[in-house]
C-alpha cells in the first residue's frame, strides 16, 4: 500500500487550508475553542493520532498530509462514491426564461467511475472531547447547494455522537449514502447554475461552472479510470486467445481490443500485401479505422511510409475523375471532356486513349492504337533507335493485345476486367459500377431484367438455373442427405475405452478419444501407450487409408 502523500496543492489543497485555518481563528477569537487542562490535551492528542494511522490504512493513497500552522493535524481525502454497476448521468441542454418544466432537455450518458468529491479537514486541540474537526468539501461536478447539504448532514453525524472520533463516520457516509442523500438513487442530473437557488455554506470551496465543464470533467475523468483499470487487468486477445495484462494491448477507438503482437503481425501483412484499405478493426463486424498514429507505432517508419504510398494510390485509383499521366505516372485531374494536363510535365493527353488532347476528333479505339504501335515499332526495327524504347513498345504491343483478348473496357472508367466464371454481369473493381461483359455497355433496370436484352450467356446461365432449380426433389435430397450421414459414421472409429466414435485426422491412425482422454490405434483399437512401440515395421501402420 502505497503512503500518504504530502501535497499542499493538490484538489485545491492550499485554499481549502487557508479557508480551515481562518474558521480556527474566528472560533478562537468567538470564545467557541474551550481551554482545556494539558491531560486533556494529551488524551485528544493521542486519539487524533489513532484515528490518523486508522485512515491512513484504510484510505492510502487517496488521502494527502497537507501542513498546517500550530503543529494540527490537517488532511485531504478524496472520497469517492460507492457505484458498483455505474449510474447514468444526466446533462440539461436548454432551459427557456419561462422555467417550465416541458421546456427542459436532457442528454444522458453513463459513467463506471464519479469524480472523487474532496474531504478536507483540520483537527483542533479540542477535538474529540469538545469541538468537531473544521472541514471543508469541494466537488467539480456538484453545485454549491447540493455540497451545503452535505456539509448539513455532516453537522447532524457528529451532534449524534459528541465527544468521539468522526471523521472516518463522515468519509464513510460521503461514499456510501451521498448520492442517496442528494435524489441520485437512479441517476445523477447536472441542472444549469441558474436553476440552482438556495443558501451556501461558507465550507463550500467550489466555483460556479457550467453544465458543459462538469460534464467534460466526468467524462475525461471516466476514461482515464477505465483506461487505468484496463492496463492492470487481464484480458483475452481475440485473435490468439490468449490471456495477457492490459498494457500488452491495443485499445482502438471503435472499444475492441487485441495484443500487441498480434495487431503488429495483422499490420504487416496487409501492408506486405498491398491491402490496405482493408487494414480495418480485426473484428468481422466492426470495420472501424486505425489511427495513423497508431498505425506508425505498430509498423515502424519503413513500413509506414509504405502504408502511406499504398494508400495514397488505392485512393486515387478508386477516383473515376482521376488519370495518370503516360509519361510521368503523376495523378491528374479529368476534366468534363475526358481530358487532363499533368501538373508535372505540363503534358495535355485524352483520359480514354492516353494519347494526345485531341479536341473535335474521335477518340483512338484499343484496335487502332494497336495498329498504330505496330506501325512505329516496324518503323524502330528499321533504324538505329534505342534499344530500351523499343523493348518497351513491345512490352506496351504485348499488353495492349492482351487486354483486347481476354477482357472488356468498363463503360464507366476504361479499366480492363477480366471474367473468370459465371455470368455477364459484371461489377468493375476500380470505379464498382456495374456493367454487361458481352456488349460493353452500363447496366440498367431495363437491360437486367428484359429477357430480349440479356446477352446469350445470361440467358442460358439463367436458364440453367431455373431448371437446376426445378429439378431437386425434396425426397430424394433427404436420402442423399441420410447417405452422406451414414457413409461420415462408418468412417469413424469407436473408442476402446468408452465406445466414443471419433474420425481419423487425414491417414493418421493414432486417434485422440476427447471424451476419456485415451490416446488409441484405429487399426487394432487399442490403447497406444507410447506411439513410438505401437508403430514401425513389427506393428501397425501409424498411417493408411481407410477401405
Amino acid at each position: 500500500m502505497e503512503s500518504p502523500r504530502h501535497d499542499d496543492e493538490s484538489h485545491g489543497g492550499a485554499a481549502a487550508t487557508a479557508l480551515l485555518h481562518e474558521m480556527l481563528l474566528r472560533a478562537r477569537r468567538d470564545g467557541e475553542e474551550p481551554e482545556l487542562s494539558d491531560e486533556q490535551l494529551r488524551s485528544n492528542d493521542q486519539l487524533q493520532e489513532d484515528e490518523m494511522l486508522a485512515l491512513e490504512a484504510i484510505y492510502g493513497d487517496n488521502i494527502s498530509i497537507l501542513s498546517a500552522k500550530d503543529g494540527l493535524r490537517c488532511f485531504q481525502v478524496h472520497v469517492h462514491c460507492e457505484i458498483p454497476d455505474g449510474i447514468s448521468v444526466s446533462e440539461e441542454l436548454s432551459r427557456d426564461d419561462n422555467r417550465d418544466q416541458n421546456s427542459r432537455f436532457f442528454d444522458t450518458f453513463s459513467v463506471q467511475h464519479l469524480a472523487p468529491i474532496s474531504f478536507t479537514c483540520l483537527m483542533p486541540p479540542s477535538y474529540p472531547s469538545h469541538h468537531a474537526p473544521y472541514f471543508t468539501l469541494s466537488s467539480q461536478w456538484l453545485d454549491t447547494v447540493k455540497v451545503s447539504s452535505l456539509c448539513l448532514m455532516l453537522d447532524t453525524i457528529w451532534s449524534q455522537q459528541l465527544g468521539l472520533e468522526v471523521v472516518y463516520g463522515w468519509v464513510q457516509w460521503l461514499q456510501s449514502s451521498a448520492l442517496s442523500h442528494l435524489g441520485f438513487n437512479d441517476g445523477i442530473v447536472i441542472q444549469q447554475p441558474d436553476s440552482m437557488m438556495g443558501p451556501v455554506d461558507v465550507r463550500v470551496v467550489a466555483e460556479i461552472v457550467s453544465v458543459e465543464s462538469a460534464v467534460q470533467w466526468l467524462i475525461s475523468y471516466n476514461e482515464e479510470q477505465c483506461h487505468e483499470s484496463f492496463l492492470i487487468g487481464l484480458h483475452d486477445c481475440m485473435i490468439c486467445f490468449t490471456e495477457r495484462a492490459g498494457i500488452d494491448f491495443i485499445k482502438l477507438p471503435c472499444g475492441h481490443y487485441f495484443c500487441q503482437r498480434c495487431m503488429e503481425t495483422y499490420s504487416r501483412m496487409h501492408v506486405a500485401e498491398g491491402t490496405v484499405l482493408k487494414l480495418l478493426c480485426p473484428n468481422d463486424k466492426c470495420g472501424g479505422i486505425i489511427p495513423p498514429s497508431l498505425l506508425k507505432r505498430m509498423l515502424g517508419d519503413k513500413d509506414f511510409e509504405r502504408w502511406e504510398r499504398l494508400t495514397l494510390q488505392k485512393t486515387l485509383d478508386s477516383m473515376s475523375d482521376v488519370a495518370y499521366c503516360p509519361r510521368c505516372v503523376t495523378a491528374c485531374l479529368e476534366d468534363e471532356e475526358n481530358n487532363a494536363q499533368c501538373s508535372k510535365c505540363f503534358f495535355s493527353f485524352c483520359t480514354r486513349c492516353r494519347y494526345l488532347r485531341h479536341i473535335g476528333e474521335r477518340c483512338i479505339s484499343p484496335e487502332e492504337k494497336l495498329l498504330s504501335l505496330q506501325d512505329r515499332n516496324k518503323v524502330r526495327q528499321l533504324s538505329k533507335g534505342n534499344f530500351a524504347r523499343r523493348i518497351n513498345l513491345a512490352n506496351e504491343i504485348s499488353s495492349i493485345k492482351e487486354v483486347l483478348r481476354s477482357s472488356v473496357l468498363c463503360p464507366h472508367c476504361g479499366t480492363a476486367i477480366s471474367r473468370v466464371s459465371g455470368c455477364d454481369h459484371m461489377l468493375c473493381s476500380n470505379c464498382r459500377q456495374p456493367f454487361c461483359y458481352a456488349c460493353g455497355k452500363p447496366l440498367h433496370r431495363g437491360h437486367s431484367s428484359a429477357p430480349s436484352s440479356l446477352s446469350e450467356q445470361c440467358r442460358i446461365d439463367q436458364e440453367n438455373s431455373a431448371g437446376e432449380t426445378l429439378k431437386v426433389n425434396p425426397s430424394s435430397l433427404i436420402t442423399e442427405m441420410k447417405k452422406e450421414l451414414v457413409e461420415e459414421r462408418s468412417r469413424q472409429h469407436p473408442c476402446p475405452t468408452c465406445r466414443q466414435l471419433n474420425p481419423k485426422m487425414g491417414n493418421n491412425n493414432h486417434i485422440f478419444c476427447w471424451a476419456c482422454q485415451v490416446h488409441y490405434c484405429a487399426l487394432c483399437r487399442m490403447v497406444v501407450r507410447k506411439s513410438s512401440e505401437h508403430y514401425g515395421p513389427r506393428g501397425c501402420k501409424q498411417h493408411s487409408v481407410d477401405p
